[in-house]
């Protein structure tokens, strides 16, 4: 009889055994699964602060203290280039500048040779050919130079050149007429300076705009006078002569033949103009004056 309790209390033993492995065994995956929804949970939640740091920083980016920043930093970017833009463009428009006054220089010392070659070419035509050395003009060794002789001031944007005797025997007091035309494109009708206006900022009657505002829009043209049968050797008439096209003109005598004098405008209006006299063999053989 003891024997038989001593196999039921074992085997309720086992019995209890296989009840607290199977509980036990339980638990374990339980706690097992229990850990897996965490490990998502903490995935989701690092997931969720991830995708907040992103909509963090995107909103950082769009608030207006970061967008006044990156405003900034592109226009200094751009200023930069402008500035450097800007230098380049100096140092080459000076460059051309100095470029084409040195073409300009040239052309005139190009010129200036070819006027020397042409005076030497024709001051030896000759006069070696005569073995009389008394009647020579310039000795076999003479020199050419150029000299300044002075200036001449000019205060009508103009210079005339004459013999000083015809200014007592030919000069006439013929009185300057301003003739200024203007034509309406429009209509055909012309104006004239000093008669329909006053000035150029004035009012034409029919018009709202100024003479100036007329011309500019294109309503009125100037008109091209012919001032050549006006020409005559007196101060008008060598305005005339410089207001021309061609910009000179010869002046005639009382007679109506030329040669009483000859009226050239300059280029930059009044001013002090040097004078130079090409000499060869001492002798003054050209005189010229620059206009600029």
């Amino acid at each position: 009889m003891e024997e038989i309790l001593n196999y039921l209390q074992l085997g309720a033993n086992a019995f209890a055994l296989l009840v607290a492995g199977w509980i036990y065994s339980v638990y374990i995956k339980n706690l097992n699964a229990s850990l897996k929804s965490k490990d998502e949970q903490i995935k989701a939640v690092e997931k969720n602060i991830s995708f907040l740091k992103d909509k963090n920083s995107e909103l950082e980016k769009k608030s207006p203290e970061n967008i006044e920043k990156i405003l900034n930093e592109r226009i200094k970017i751009r200023e930069e280039e402008i500035l450097r833009l800007n230098d380049d463009k100096q140092e080459h428009t000076q460059e051309l500048k100095a470029k084409t006054q040195e073409v300009h220089r040239l052309k005139s010392e190009v010129e200036k040779s070819k006027d020397i070659r042409r005076t030497m070419e024709l001051l030896e035509l000759d006069f070696e050919e005569d073995d009389d050395d008394e009647f020579r003009l310039f000795s076999s060794d003479a020199e050419y130079e150029i000299e300044e002789m002075g200036f001449v001031a000019v205060d009508s944007g103009q210079l005339m050149i004459t013999d000083p005797c015809y200014i007592d025997s030919e000069w006439q007091d013929t009185e300057f007429e301003d003739i200024r035309l203007l034509k309406d494109k429009e209509t055909g009708a012309i104006y004239q300076f000093r008669k329909d206006f006053s000035n150029y900022e004035a009012k034409i009657a029919g018009f709202d705009e100024t003479v100036n505002e007329l011309i500019a829009s294109g309503r009125l043209e100037q008109i091209e006078f012919d001032y050549s049968s006006k020409v005559d050797f007196s101060y008008a008439g060598a305005c005339y002569s410089t207001l021309s096209e061609r910009g000179y003109g010869s002046l005639p005598f009382q007679l109506g033949h030329e040669g009483a004098g000859i009226a050239v405008r300059t280029v930059l209006g009044d001013g002090i103009y040097p004078v130079y006299a090409e000499k060869y063999d001492g002798k003054i053989v050209r005189v010229y004056f620059n206009l600029i």
